[in-house]
């Protein structure tokens, strides 16, 4: 569950903690900052942290960042590819990260930031975290609600892709067998005629 507070002295060191907790912590965290205009946006912002955490190889659902190139996979996958430099001047335009900075890597926050155009200064208010234990235990059981039917999604589509693997296989070697025939019924009916 995320923490209701921040450690640091100023904004700019909460937001640096903020992109240190999990994807899931982050979520939770911009959630609940935001939660009386983005309420809604809840299953979307579960379906960011379930990609990053698939695409960090490293650290999976235990991750914080991206590096750039995963981030750009990240990107794809919700159809909003960047360049490198377009996804740099919306990170800087956020203030999430400064002019002469190269990301080494994306945190979900920061993605979230420039995606929703929110001011990060608010984003770190701790008293907009709240005391919403019932709505958080239920943002969480929707997530693994929302885990579970993508891993079903999956499996079922690994399924379907065997079977029609099967299927394609079993077709090309009934039409081998065919033209096999084909062939032998065509040299007997020649030897027939000779």
């Amino acid at each position: 569950m995320a923490p209701s507070v921040l450690p640091g002295a100023n904004d700019h060191e909460k937001l640096q903690a903020l992109a240190q907790l999990t994807y899931k912590e982050q979520a939770v965290w911009f959630l609940n900052a935001f939660w009386d205009t983005l309420e809604k946006e809840g299953e979307t912002l579960w379906n960011y942290v379930i990609v990053n955490a698939e695409l960090d190889l490293e650290n999976h659902e235990e991750g914080c960042g991206l590096d750039e190139m995963k981030a750009h996979v990240f990107l794809e996958k919700f159809d909003e590819t960047l360049t490198v430099r377009e996804m740099r001047a919306k990170l800087r335009s956020t203030g999430a990260i400064g002019e002469a900075e190269r990301p080494k890597t994306v945190p979900l926050t920061h993605f979230l930031l420039y995606k929703y155009a929110v001011d990060w200064h608010t984003l770190t208010d701790e008293t907009l975290q709240g005391d919403n234990k019932e709505e958080m235990a239920k943002a969480e059981k929707m997530l693994e609600e929302v885990a579970a039917a993508v891993k079903q999604s999956e499996s079922k589509a690994a399924t379907a892709r065997k079977a029609l693997a099967e299927a394609q296989s079993a077709e090309n070697a009934a039409k081998e067998r065919e033209s096999e025939a084909v062939a032998s019924e065509n040299d007997a009916v020649q030897r027939e005629n000779e």
